[in-house]
C-alpha cells in the first residue's frame, strides 16, 4: 500500500549507495547501481578495493526484491585474472554482460 502511495503522489526518493562493507564472503551478492555480480570466487583485498572506487558495494539486505540486471558468473574470474593494467576495460566489457533478472 505504501509503494502505490508513494508512486502516486511521486515521493520516492533515491536511495544512497551503501556503506562500504567488509570484504565479501563466497556466495554473496554485490551490486553497482542496478547491476548485480555474484562472489562465486574468493575476492582479495586489493581487488575488494579497486570495485569499491568502482562502485561495487556487498547487497546491503538479505532478500532484494527490486529487479536489476545481473552478470553471468564468470564475471567475477574474468576479473580477477584481468591484468592490473586492463583492468578499467574488463570491467567495461564485463559491464556490457549484464542482463535483465528474471
Amino acid at each position: 500500500m505504501k509503494d502505490l502511495i508513494r508512486t502516486i503522489f511521486s515521493i520516492r526518493q533515491k536511495r544512497r549507495p551503501a556503506q562500504v562493507g567488509p570484504l565479501p564472503a563466497l556466495g554473496a551478492t554485490i551490486v553497482r547501481d542496478q547491476v548485480k555480480m555474484s562472489v562465486t570466487h574468493p575476492i582479495s583485498s586489493e581487488l575488494w578495493d579497486w570495485l569499491v572506487l568502482s562502485g561495487w558495494r556487498n547487497m546491503p539486505v538479505k532478500t532484494d526484491r527490486r529487479k536489476g540486471m545481473r552478470l553471468p558468473d564468470s564475471a567475477l574470474r574474468t576479473l580477477i585474472d584481468a591484468p592490473v593494467a586492463e583492468r578499467n576495460q574488463t570491467h567495461t566489457l564485463i559491464l556490457e554482460l549484464a542482463e535483465p533478472e528474471e
